[in-house]
């Protein structure tokens, strides 16, 4: 079931994606009157196809992409009486336009998504301090547990996502300033003298770079619901039992039972649980499902436990369309810093994910709700228009690189230097695609 769902949100991400960047070359060209034989999601063998006026529309077997064919006198014979519609024949300005119309689609999916979201709202939880590293970034400028993050660089950060994305966007800035507010309400202004590149190992995880962990809602490890034939029903578990201790070491919320259980997948674990008013010991054996440790419980949600935690980030139509702007155009900036640390060799390739990542991400934030799954589909579109404006050969990029010598020099480029780019264009993404797949690979091993 779950290479399933994987496949099906990938398609999704994919389809929407791809649709949305060939829309934009499509509305272009055909306000500037070309003439669209083809409109493409996907390669290989057609699957489904209708044609609508002069254009076949068609959905084909490879999910990896599409394409608009336009009329060409380089790709065929075209009539006197078209030939004024063919792409060819259009100005480098309407050509240029045409090309750029899909990545600037892209973009403004990604704006869309995102004024949505900030419209309807998204809950987060407060960015509140448990614990602060000897000697870390946090501990050297003064903060403490207990400290609740209120902004960076006058930035607000109302919740653990916005204070963990507003630093990635600034970290570069020097010096960081955080205003918080202590335990007892009083507010303070401390300064972050940072060293190293967090961008240049992200994986290390913001709270181990800065030195300090994130406070969140502890839940008691008391079991909700037991699925019949389960693990935990074969060990005897039932509704209100409390986890008292695995293998005797102490549990005292449901996160340290979490991680007791995919400490050891598929061995024996001896628990002391409370049952009333008395203590039992009983085994329980967790079970490998899609290569993860279950045993079939719930935990217990008291209502109203996430009251004092919970934030809800919500925007005016207005305000949240230019906070989706500002949105794109500093995570626009993020990758294109990630994209220049990894040619100058100061951040690894392996960050880069091919279409198994991306089905892996697409499939986990579609099962958590539509906001998580939009927000990726957005970050996604970001990644899918920059890295059709990258000037490679074969890419829209590549493209917009010879128009703009066309325009500079006011002749095209010569048609041998653009076939020995353009090899080079096919080299590059070859590569990129390997080393795309190859962690894929790794990860998945």
């Amino acid at each position: 079931m779950g290479f399933f769902t994987a496949l099906l949100s990938f398609a999704l991400t994919i389809g929407i994606l791809v649709t949305v960047h060939e829309y934009g070359h499509y509305w272009v060209a055909k306000k500037f009157n070309v003439k669209i034989l083809i409109f493409s999601i996907g390669f290989g063998k057609v699957i489904k196809s209708f044609k609508r006026g002069e254009t076949e529309f068609t959905l084909c077997a490879v999910p990896l992409g599409g394409y608009v064919k336009m009329l060409d006198e380089n790709e065929t014979n075209v009539a006197d009486s078209e030939k004024h519609r063919a792409f060819n024949r259009q100005s480098v300005y309407k050509r240029f336009a045409i090309v750029l119309a899909g990545p600037v689609a892209n973009f403004l999916l990604a704006i869309l998504l995102y004024a949505f979201i900030f419209i309807i709202g998204v809950n987060g939880i407060k960015p509140i301090v448990e614990s602060v590293t000897d000697s870390g970034f946090f501990d050297q400028a003064g903060l403490q547990a207990g400290d609740e993050l209120l902004s960076i660089n006058n930035a607000l950060t109302p919740s653990i996502s916005e204070f963990s994305n507003q630093f990635i966007q600034t970290n570069d800035a020097q010096p960081l300033i955080i205003q918080a507010r202590s335990k007892r309400s009083n507010l303070k202004t401390s300064t972050l003298n940072l060293t190293g590149d967090f961008l240049a190992n992200p994986e290390q995880g913001l709270d181990q770079y800065l030195g300090f962990k994130f406070s969140t809602p502890k839940l008691p490890a008391i079991i909700d619901q037991v699925v019949v034939n389960s693990a935990a029903s074969k060990a005897g578990l039932r509704s209100q039992d409390e986890v008292l201790s695995t293998n005797g070491q102490i549990i005292s919320t449901w996160q340290d039972f979490v991680i007791a259980i995919q400490a050891r997948p598929i061995k024996p674990i001896k628990l002391l649980i409370r049952r009333n008013t008395k203590n039992l010991i009983l085994t329980l054996t967790p079970e490998l499902i899609n290569n993860s440790p279950k045993v079939g419980v719930s935990v217990v949600i008291p209502q109203d436990y996430l009251k004092d935690w919970q934030v809800l980030i919500q925007k005016k139509p207005i305000d949240a369309f230019l906070s989706a702007g500002s949105k794109v155009y500093q995570l626009t900036l993020l990758n294109l810093k990630m994209i220049k640390k990894m040619i100058i060799g100061e951040a690894s390739i392996d960050q880069i994910s091919g279409p198994v990542s991306i089905a892996n991400y697409a499939q986990k934030s579609a099962e958590i709700g539509l906001i998580p799954f939009l927000s990726f589909l957005a970050l996604i579109s970001i990644g899918l228009g920059l890295l059709n404006l990258l000037p490679i050969p074969l890419l829209d990029g590549g493209h917009l690189f010879f128009y703009t010598i066309e325009i500079i020099k006011g002749s095209p480029v010569n048609e041998s230097i653009q076939q020995v780019f353009a090899k080079f264009g096919l080299f590059v993404i070859l590569s990129l695609t390997f080393v795309a797949l190859y962690n894929d690979l790794i990860r998945l091993l």
